[in-house]
């Protein structure tokens, strides 16, 4: 009723006192507001976040496939069957098209919609970058919109701070440059849509909303499950900071756990089918705390002094390494101070967020050193060993906490107070600083996504930066070796080779148990006819993993040339009863029946070898000659020309 009088007082003296058209101009006032309220200035924000996201991010578009994009995508025989492959992918293991594991993940919804990109775009990685750049700005927005809410737009500007340094900082360039990565991203976005939808259920009681909260929470898993770690994220949040109704937060958190159990029914069902299910063996190339011999005390003290590095990584994030396995960290003792700096410091926010936690309601202090501890608990290799000793990528989500705690301090210190709106972002001290910060970072951002264009740009920037790496040797020998395919000259092609072996050399002299590096090493030796040297380092990687197909193979390939045949045979068939994806055996069988003159069989290894692989020309050589050994010279002269075309 109050407004109304206002109004009419207001309107009257103009009637009185003014000409007509003025009441006109004065009308066009109450739809300028509502525009305004239809796009509040959070929003506004929201969109600069996204435009800010998206142009660090835009010169990856210029970068091809790398790392692991190679086995989740371009050779992968199930994602490159395209749409078709979509039930496969739901029901299969995670790696099942790349290789087979007695220790397999539960992931499809990247490889889902790497099935479809391949399907549209085969052999293309740009499209695959910009969904990856567009979900990442997703991932921001979705990330303030949260955080706008979490601390009821009061404290709008820390918000609004926090996400702007996550946006930009460079510790996420691998997760966003990556395409493989496209599992943390689809997390981390459809895990805070679940937390967006669950704020407004919380809010307005609407059943759909926690319906489709837990959906997308389901979807948050089917990406990755280590976002089970916000099973205790999700109640933090419902019970000490959007705790209006306590029933709704009870059922925001059974729904999740619902949530939870179905994932984990449906993962176990898959990876037991395939018998993908046993405890996760670790090369010790990968994790050196998986090394045996490696005492308790030093795996402990070695893992909180990988802690402290993250904390590190997140304070300067240079140098940024893609690769952090054997001997980029030496094995430590308590004896370090930086171990006990680094237990000390975790020791300290652990207890004094939980304190603080219940102490002071709805502090933004407690909630970001609680998201952090939870977070990276996963990745800490303390409650059990992971596949990595350090990974940048996996600090996607903990840097959530870590950008709210520098957030809250830059408004501290430049503003005075926790409670800052966006507006006072103008504040010429926070301002300038965040100008500072966000220049630093987008420049170490934008040059890092140009390490990312391959895997010799990438490899050959880190080597610096690493130079005890196995694993960095081991990927520079790699590709020097997919280049001498490229190069016509041989004199080229052989200094190319000797530095490929030079590299495997230097590889296995960090790591003499690499089994990879033993294998492709024998290979190298087998393309300069140095038969002996190339059976010497398939049969060590053989002794080293007896379930290295890739040395069985090669070594089937070696006893081919020496018309070793049956042998060969058998080789090839373990090799296909550890791999059946794999195009090698099949094709190294069928040239041994056709060497024995069994031209059925070898024509039954050339149309499986076929099916692995119908862009392979070999296959369609070995049916070509084999039916003009049968004197079907027509099909012969057919296979012959598709052999050709290949």
């Amino acid at each position: 009723m109050a407004d109304k009088r206002n109004k009419k007082d207001i309107q009257q003296p103009i009637k009185k006192a003014v000409p007509k058209d003025i009441p006109k101009a004065r009308a066009a006032a109450p739809a300028k507001t509502a525009n305004a309220e239809r796009f509040p200035i959070h929003l506004k924000y929201a969109l600069f976040l996204a435009v800010i996201s998206l142009l660090v991010y835009a010169n990856t578009l210029r970068n091809g496939y790398v790392l692991d994009d190679f086995t989740v995508i371009k050779g992968n025989a199930i994602v490159s069957k395209g749409v078709s492959a979509i039930p496969e992918i739901l029901s299969t293991p995670y790696r099942r098209g790349y290789f087979i594991t007695s220790n397999d993940l539960y992931r499809p919804l990247s490889l889902v919609m790497f099935a479809v990109e391949y399907q549209l775009w085969a052999g293309n990685p740009a499209p695959s970058h910009l969904i990856n750049i567009l979900l990442y700005a997703g991932c921001v927005v979705l990330l303030f919109l949260f955080l706008y809410n979490l601390f009821e737009r009061k404290k709008a500007g820390i918000a609004a701070i926090g996400a702007l340094l996550f946006a930009l900082h460079p510790i996420h360039t691998e997760v966003v440059a990556n395409i493989k990565s496209r599992d943390e991203l689809l997390c981390f976005f459809f895990s805070f849509l679940s937390l967006n939808i669950f704020y407004k259920y919380q809010a307005k009681g609407n059943i759909l909303q926690l319906l489709i909260g837990a959906f997308c929470f389901f979807l948050a898993l089917l990406s990755k499950e280590t976002v089970i770690t916000f099973l205790a994220i999700i109640p933090m949040i419902f019970f000490f900071y959007q705790n209006d109704n306590k029933k709704r937060s009870i059922y925001i958190t059974v729904i999740s756990v619902v949530a939870a159990i179905i994932f984990l029914y449906i993962r176990s069902s898959v990876l037991e089918f395939y018998h993908a299910n046993e405890v996760a063996t670790i090369k010790g190339i990968d994790n050196a705390l998986a090394i045996k011999g490696v005492s308790i005390e030093s795996r402990l003290a070695t893992a909180i002094l990988v802690l402290g590095y993250y904390v590190k990584s997140l304070l300067i994030p240079y140098p940024l390494i893609s690769d952090y396995s054997l001997n980029t960290i030496q094995m430590t003792h308590f004896s370090n101070p930086i171990v006990l700096l680094s237990l000390a410091f975790y020791i300290f926010i652990f207890v004094f967020g939980t304190v603080r936690l219940f102490r002071k309601p709805k502090d933004i202090v407690a909630f970001s050193i609680l998201f952090y501890l939870v977070t990276i608990s996963l990745f800490s290799n303390i409650f059990f060993l992971i596949g990595t000793i350090m990974g940048e990528r996996l600090m996607f989500f903990p840097s959530v906490g870590f950008c709210l705690v520098v957030a809250l301090l830059i408004a501290k210190f430049m503003g005075g107070s926790e409670d800052i709106s966006i507006i006072q972002l103008k504040n010429k001290k926070i301002l300038a600083l965040m100008v500072s910060i966000g220049i630093v970072f987008s420049v170490i951002i934008i040059d890092r996504n140009g390490d990312w264009k391959s895997n010799f740009t990438l490899y050959s920037a880190d080597i610096k930066k690493a130079p005890d790496n196995s694993r960095l040797y081991y990927g520079m020998a790699t590709e020097m070796g997919a280049m001498i395919n490229d190069e016509k000259d041989a004199t080229r092609q052989r200094k190319m080779r000797d530095t490929a072996i030079a590299y495997y050399k230097k590889s296995l002299a960090i790591y003499p148990d690499y089994s990879e590096a033993e294998c492709n090493l024998g290979y190298e030796f087998f393309n300069l006819l140095q038969y002996d040297s190339a059976e010497y380092h398939e049969k060590r990687s053989i002794e080293l993993t007896h379930r290295q197909n890739n040395a069985i193979n090669n070594l089937a390939a070696i006893y081919i040339n020496e018309r070793k045949f049956r042998e060969a045979i058998d080789l090839c068939k373990n090799a296909i009863e550890l791999n059946p994806y794999a195009v090698n055996p099949y094709i190294n069988l069928a040239a041994c029946y056709l060497n024995l003159n069994k031209y059925d069989s070898g024509i039954y290894y050339s149309r499986q070898a076929i099916n692995a692989d119908p862009s392979n020309g070999r296959p369609y050589y070995f049916l070509s000659i084999a039916y003009k050994a049968l004197g079907r010279a027509d099909s012969a002269q057919i296979y012959e020309g598709i052999s050709k075309s290949k």
